[in-house]
């Protein structure tokens, strides 16, 4: 379908929105009430419903309980949760199955990365208005999260709270480096070291073929240089920028050393067959758990590798959003959800027992993370490491991020196969990818 931006329109309807809670608020002397306290929201019964698109979710059912549906109860007992998960063997498999149905959620789990699309459906809306009646306090969250969320629209809406993020790190198998007298690695290492390290441990012995150094797929190590396949502003390719030009030959020099990663392997195998070296990935905790009760225990993590040209930085913001939906009639209360899931005490439960890196800037919820997941032995683990990796601002995302992706993923597979150099799989990616963008933006 063709995209449908949000115009002046929209824009004027978000100002009388703000407007019409401002002259609320002021009924009652000022945006916070006369004793100094937020508005009033109306507590009759409502059931908010919760969907959680492809690219965003909480990882369990447990989880979900726990961080949302019980504390929201607690507090606000008016409040009924509704989850709407989304692919797999559930019913609605596209935020366009919402559409058709006119079922769209009250709250939207999302990832800031593909943001663009709700956009493409006309559903996002600047949630200021509500974040003011509400009382929630912004200054509570990391400016670059929030930085990341604002950036998805023209006008910088809010349009939802990040409730968790994602970070990148270096895991390491001590097995493998003992097995082969490897020193292990350590914190600030760059592409050029790791991959150094990887030569010494790419090897196969007694049968069994040793991964030196996954980096889990081809994108991975584009996001400490905040890159985006395509151009938010022009709607076209930059594949073939020098940034890019800089990933792919990284991820080549990765694939030569003989015996190491093809591309196709695994990031399961450090903690399902055991055989990876160094993993660089985003956060693995609560996949890693399962074989840590059966006895995975003697790994560890470091500070994800660093581009010589970005020292120090690990990332950039891949977070977890709660977006209200434009079409809800319950935004005030859908923010009522949104503020207890983002709280203290929640985010550090969050942290703590599902291994969770939270949006807030309170040091505490890293000095928890993972405290109550016994069998990773969390204590013993270089968790200081996961985070001294600086995690910058996103860029704006393009609507088909998504979808633009496949062109160069397909053609990194061929360099990796020999049947492409660099430069070609890059031009040839370009011009694929500009084709499919023209054809989507009809």
């Amino acid at each position: 379908m063709k995209m449908r931006r949000p115009g002046l329109l929209l824009a004027v309807m978000a100002g009388l929105l703000a407007v019409m809670a401002g002259l609320l608020a002021g009924c009652s002397g000022n945006d916070k009430g006369e004793e100094g306290k937020p508005a009033a929201v109306v507590n009759e019964p409502v059931t908010i419903r919760i969907g959680a698109s492809a690219s965003a979710h909480l990882n369990n059912e447990v989880q979900f309980q726990e961080t949302v549906v019980q504390p929201v109860k607690r507090k606000y007992p008016h409040i009924t949760i509704e989850y709407i998960p989304m692919g797999g063997s559930n019913p609605v498999k596209s935020i366009g199955d919402w559409m058709a149905g006119g079922n769209v959620p009250d709250i939207i789990l999302h990832a800031n990365g593909s943001m663009g699309e709700l956009f493409a459906y006309d559903l996002m809306t600047d949630i200021t208005p509500q974040v003011k009646q509400t009382g929630a306090d912004l200054n509570r969250f990391d400016k670059a999260v929030l930085d990341s969320v604002r950036v998805a629209s023209d006008e910088g809406w809010l349009v939802g709270m990040p409730f968790s993020q994602n970070f990148n790190a270096l895991y390491y198998n001590k097995d493998i480096f003992d097995k082969f007298a490897v020193g292990y690695p350590t914190d600030g290492l760059t592409w050029d070291n790791v991959i150094d390290l990887s030569r010494r441990l790419a090897r196969n012995e007694g049968g069994v073929q040793y991964t030196g150094l996954h980096p889990e797929w081809v994108l991975r190590p584009a996001y400490p240089l905040a890159l985006t396949i395509v151009d938010a502003k022009t709607g076209k390719s930059q594949v073939t920028n020098a940034a890019w030009k800089q990933v792919a030959e990284l991820l080549q020099r990765i694939v030569a050393i003989p015996g190491n990663w093809d591309g196709k392997a695994g990031r399961g195998d450090f903690w399902g067959k055991k055989t990876v070296a160094m993993l660089a990935t985003t956060n693995v905790f609560t996949s890693i758990e399962p074989e840590a009760r059966k006895g995975f225990t003697n790994w560890d993590v470091a500070q994800y590798p660093s581009h010589a040209n970005r020292p120090g930085v690990s990332g950039m913001v891949d977070a977890w959003v709660m977006i209200i939906a434009k079409t809800s009639k319950h935004k005030e209360q859908a923010m009522q959800v949104i503020n207890v899931v983002t709280s203290d005490e929640v985010q550090l439960l969050a942290s703590a027992k599902f291994a969770q890196m939270s949006t807030l800037a309170n040091p505490e919820m890293n000095r928890q993370f993972g405290s109550q997941l016994d069998s990773l032995n969390i204590k013993q683990k270089n968790l200081a490491g996961i985070f001294k990796g600086r995690i910058v601002a996103a860029p704006k995302f393009s609507p088909y991020e998504r979808q633009a992706r496949t062109p160069y993923q397909d053609n990194m597979l061929k360099v990796f196969g020999g049947q492409m150099d660099v430069n070609t799989a890059l031009r040839d990616a370009d011009d694929k990818i500009n084709k499919l963008l023209a054809e989507l933006q009809k």
